[in-house]
């Protein structure tokens, strides 16, 4: 710091993550798999919204790599979300610099988007020859990163962390397919969005910008307080998929006669292993290995044939053989765990998940 004090050198030499971009996104997977467990209709929904938000991700991970490659001293947050009262703030990108800071709206909108004189956004969507065959209405991302740059601003400012430290707003199309035509769009709108190719550019701009006005200027321990700070009161959001989709435990179960079915299309040996017989209630067991592995799945086979006894059921409609084998690979510890077995959805866990976690552990 006294370096930079007296000589004007600063520590942070290009970009410096204090929160870096991460593929591996929670929600993504958590949504995978509730999407593998959900049968009714409500599948279509989840499946969408698996869709939309692998492109969204796909276009961070393009801002990303924009922002690695700008050898622009600053510090950089992905994906932070804050609090203040009832105001809440989603950014995909902080970038703190000297100068000023950037909050970023990545979007990874398909088809055409134009956005007329009156600052609204209209998608084109064409076929093969060039045709438009529908167009719709989006809300205004500008608007949208406005508005989270109004909550930051006020968030920062009421716990003194900025006076007078300009805080922009630019949306950032993520998509390279995407054409977008602003040519109409009000002066105000169209200089905040750009495409993810044309970031560093903006950036420089703006940095040059306050160059020549030579209006403001912080040091390196100011733009880590505000990070570190942006850091700490990060509050990442819990999603209730429940609630969301209005989901119920109908909506995991499939008629029973479907299930077992397509269950029984699975268990060819089944047959091999256990001989059921429904009337006299007596089911055979085929003599397994001693080995650890192979008495835990004998095991599971007596527990699988005890439930199928008491509920007058083929055994593979408790469980199928994959879901035996998942059982044995994953080995679970607890009923969150067990969730995340392919073939065991909330109702079957709750039904026999004391049970089965009672031979595996």
């Amino acid at each position: 710091m006294l370096k930079e004090i007296i000589f004007g050198i600063s520590s942070i030499k290009g970009p410096t993550w204090l929160k870096e971009f991460n593929e591996n996104n929670k929600q993504l997977e958590d949504l995978k798999i509730l999407s593998g467990k959900v049968y009714s209709e409500k599948k279509k929904l989840i499946d969408r919204d698996i869709m939309y938000l692998t492109y969204g991700i796909e276009g961070e991970k393009n801002v990303s790599y924009e922002i690695k490659n700008s050898y622009i001293p600053m510090l950089a947050l992905h994906d932070i979300r804050i609090e203040d009262g009832e105001s809440v703030a989603q950014m995909d990108y902080i970038l703190i610099t000297k100068s000023f800071i950037l909050v970023l709206e990545t979007k990874a909108l398909s088809g055409d988007i134009t956005v007329n004189e009156s600052g609204e956004f209209i998608r084109y969507f064409k076929n093969k020859e060039g045709k438009v065959y529908r167009k719709e209405g989006i809300y205004s991302p500008v608007a949208q990163n406005e508005r989270h740059v109004r909550v930051l601003t006020e968030y920062l400012k009421k716990n003194k962390m900025i006076k007078k430290y300009p805080i922009y707003s630019c949306v950032v199309i993520a998509n390279s397919k995407s054409v977008i035509n602003k040519y109409k769009a009000p002066k105000e709108i169209k200089s905040q969005i750009i495409k993810y190719d044309q970031l560093t550019s903006f950036i420089k701009e703006k940095l040059n910008y306050h160059k020549i006005k030579q209006d403001f200027k912080v040091l390196d321990k100011v733009e880590y307080s505000i990070g570190k700070f942006l850091l700490e009161n990060n509050k990442p959001v819990e999603f209730d998929y429940y609630k969301k989709y209005s989901l119920s435990e109908e909506d995991f179960i499939k008629k029973e006669s479907e299930v077992c079915s397509e269950e029984k299309s699975n268990n060819d040996n089944f047959n091999d292993e256990v001989l059921f017989n429904r009337d006299n209630k007596s089911y055979e067991g085929k003599i397994l290995s001693s080995k650890n592995k192979e008495e835990l799945r004998r095991k599971l086979k007596q527990l699988r044939i005890n439930f199928a006894i008491k509920e007058k059921l083929p055994p593979y409609c408790i469980f199928n053989d994959e879901t035996l084998n998942d059982l044995l690979d994953k080995m679970p510890k607890n009923k969150e765990e067990l969730m995340k077995v392919k073939g065991l959805a909330k109702v079957k866990v709750n039904k026999y998940g004391e049970e089965i976690l009672g031979v595996l552990n």
